[in-house]
């Protein structure tokens, strides 16, 4: 019995040995592992795909102190000892269980001057979020394969040299919120494919020789700022459009035809921009009467008269108001003066002709009750007959900006500032459109 239980004791230390050390043993591994997603390594996909952005980039173009300058792939891209050697902006997802990581953003220096294509190969980082890649030589195509980055938040393409048209792929990044490829040299159409980018937020096409009509993008609930300026458009603008919209800016086109109605239903819209095109027709008083509206540019197209303006208008919040370079004619309407908010008002270079509202000049001299100053008033180039208001007389270069040269007006004295040291037209020139001096 007692040799029994020696043995039992004795076979109880030896298997809280063996216990010992099996936790021993367990523990080193965790810790091996732990090491290991302490030290975890970029996927070797994103590695190579890393080393071919870089190839694709003119070499006489990295300079030694720039960010893809101080790339070096005998370290690692994710790894924390490697910061000084990967410096643009790398982010790098958490380690997974197998210890590896992924390239999630990229961002290049802005005016780094680097040159040469984007490669394809950025389609093989599948995990990234953001690219950032604007102010810079690039050209060519735009890669397809931008395609196959469906967790891509942000894409800015902007200030670069790329060509050819859009790619057409491009609306199947489902989770893009910001899209710029603002100042390039892209042709060819909006591709309709972009009406799936139902959580984009701000899309910037601007400067660029896009063509073809301006799709509705009525799918798009989620976009307040839109910039298709400054490119080739053509054909009626938009029935539909997003109704969240801030920003619409399409100046600079070759847009036709009226405004839409569809326009009243842009109620959270803060700036309107359409100058330079060929648009036509009366401009309604619907369109000053936006309730968010402050910026509103329709100057350089081919519009004809103001609609009547009802007292509505008393709750515009317009700040700026540009109607230049159209052929507006008749009266000069007294409710512009109740925009109580406006600041700027540009209608130089049109027809007007009649007086100058009296409730305008008071605007002008900040007299008007229930309305702020109007300091910027530019109505040269008109045909607007009579005597210049009194509360011009009292303006001052420190507080006012107004031009009143060219028109058809008894007198504007080149001494004074706001006849800009211009004459009025001749007679012969006034009378010739009916217009007594």
């Amino acid at each position: 019995m007692a040799c029994w239980n020696k043995f039992r004791v004795s076979t109880g230390i030896q298997n809280l040995g063996c216990f010992v050390a099996v936790i021993l043993v367990v523990f080193l591994l965790l810790s091996d592992g732990l090491v290991d997603m302490v030290e975890a390594i970029t996927h070797a996909r994103d590695i190579q795909a890393l080393k071919q952005v870089l190839m694709a980039v003119n070499a006489a173009s990295i300079k030694p102190s720039s960010c893809l300058g101080s790339w070096n792939f005998s370290m690692d891209p994710c790894d924390a000892r490697s910061s000084a050697h990967f410096t643009c902006g790398i982010d790098c997802s958490p380690a997974t269980i197998n210890g590896e990581r992924y390239i999630t953003g990229l961002q290049l220096e802005r005016g780094a001057g680097y040159q040469g294509i984007l490669s394809p190969h950025i389609g093989h980082l599948t995990a990234l979020q953001r690219l950032i890649l604007s102010g810079n030589s690039f050209h060519g195509r735009i890669p397809a394969s931008l395609a196959n980055l469906k967790e891509l938040v942000q894409l800015d393409l902007s200030v670069n040299s790329f060509s050819g048209s859009l790619p057409e792929s491009l609306g199947l990044l489902q989770n893009i919120e910001i899209f710029s490829v603002a100042y390039n040299l892209l042709d060819g159409q909006i591709p309709k494919s972009f009406s799936n980018l139902t959580s984009i937020i701000c899309m910037y096409l601007n400067n660029n020789q896009l063509s073809g009509n301006m799709p509705e993008f009525l799918e798009l609930k989620q976009l307040k700022y839109l910039d298709a300026s400054d490119n080739r458009l053509s054909g009626p603008l938009p029935a539909q459009l997003p109704p969240m919209l801030r920003l619409l800016s399409l100046g600079k086109n070759h847009l036709t035809g009226d405004l839409p109605l569809s326009l009243k239903s842009l109620r959270f819209l803060h700036v309107l921009d359409l100058r330079s095109n060929l648009l036509t027709g009366v401009l309604e008083s619907f369109i000053f009467e936006l309730p968010s509206l402050q910026q509103l540019n329709l100057a350089d197209n081919q519009f004809t008269s103001l609609g009547t303006t009802n007292a509505s208008s008393i709750r515009s919040n317009l700040l700026t108001l540009d109607l230049s370079f159209n052929i507006l004619q008749g009266s000069l309407p007294e409710s512009i003066a109740g925009l109580r908010k406006l600041n700027v008002l540009s209608l130089q270079s049109n027809l007007f002709s009649g007086p100058i509202p009296h409730n305008l000049a008071l605007k002008v001299g900040n007299l008007l009750p229930g309305t702020e100053q109007l300091r910027h008033l530019h109505l040269q180039d008109n045909y607007l007959t009579g005597d210049i208001p009194l509360p011009f007389f009292h303006l001052s270069t420190d507080t006012n900006s107004a031009h009143l040269g060219m028109n058809c007006l008894r007198s504007c004295p080149t001494s004074f500032f706001f006849c800009q040291g211009e004459a009025q037209r001749s007679a012969t020139e006034c009378q010739a459109r009916n217009i007594p001096m």
